[in-house]
């Protein structure tokens, strides 16, 4: 049986830094922590969390809404979770309160990632030098609290908007987001230790970049990038690791 016990506020955080509309989730449950990955088209996103008591395996959870609302009903303590198989009921604990959840065999979330980490792989073996066929020249240190302005663009700009992103070789990352018609915002994060080829790289993105960026850990993070090529954030203590897809760019 598969198995780990966290604190209720802990492992909340944990699945909301993941989304607002996350359906689904695995667990990947290590001796000393709980991994997990999303894949889409539009993003990768990989986030560890320390446990305790931990017996190793995976728990699929298939209503990641009805997890979240029971840890929030029950708001304080620790947690208990177990599942004997990946399509076996999932069992929660917290205090007096239990919740069994039944558990589907398809997970929206999951689909994607044989693919999407077996490129994960190639580019954590190469030092993120390259992503698939594009090279990855631009890199630097960044601070996660300086992409906060830029988390906020739904809100400053409204609707659907683009997002474009440039590496100055001089030490800064600008993103910026919106249209002429609509206004626009640029948001400008320093980086330190820049390593690039001397020439400024463009890359462009949608209207969800934002809610992306808003779960971004605090601290020191690695950014690799290219020119037309996706965005790579990573903190090598925490396990974190978010590969943001690029998308064509129109401007409107």
């Amino acid at each position: 049986m598969t198995s780990f016990k966290v604190s209720n506020k802990d492992l909340a955080q944990f699945i909301t830094g993941f989304g607002k509309e996350l359906p689904d989730i695995v667990f990947r449950v290590k001796d000393e922590y709980v991994e997990s990955a999303v894949g889409k088209d539009t993003h990768y996103l990989r986030r560890r969390l320390a446990v305790r008591e931990a017996e190793a395996g995976n728990i699929a959870v298939s209503d990641v809404s009805r997890l979240l609302a029971f840890l929030k009903a029950t708001k304080t303590g620790e947690v208990s979770i177990n599942q004997m198989g990946k399509t076996s009921v999932l069992h929660v604990a917290c205090g007096k309160s239990t919740l069994q959840l039944p558990t589907s065999s398809y997970l929206t979330t999951q689909k994607q990632l044989p693919l999407i980490e077996r490129l994960v792989g190639e580019g954590e073996t190469n030092m993120w030098q390259s992503w698939a066929n594009f090279d990855l020249d631009c890199h630097g240190i960044v601070n996660g609290e300086d992409f906060a302005p830029a988390a906020q663009f739904d809100k400053v700009i409204g609707g659907k908007f683009s997002c474009k992103s440039a590496f100055d070789p001089s030490g800064e990352y600008v993103v910026s987001a919106g249209s002429k018609a609509k206004g626009k915002m640029f948001v400008r994060v320093p980086i330190t230790n820049c390593e690039s080829n001397n020439d400024t790289v463009n890359s462009a993105f949608a209207y969800w970049l934002p809610s992306l960026l808003a779960n971004l850990p605090p601290g020191p993070l690695n950014l690799h990038t290219g020119d037309e090529t996706v965005l790579v954030i990573e903190q090598g203590d925490t396990g974190f690791l978010l590969v943001v897809m690029d998308q064509e760019y129109e401007e409107d």
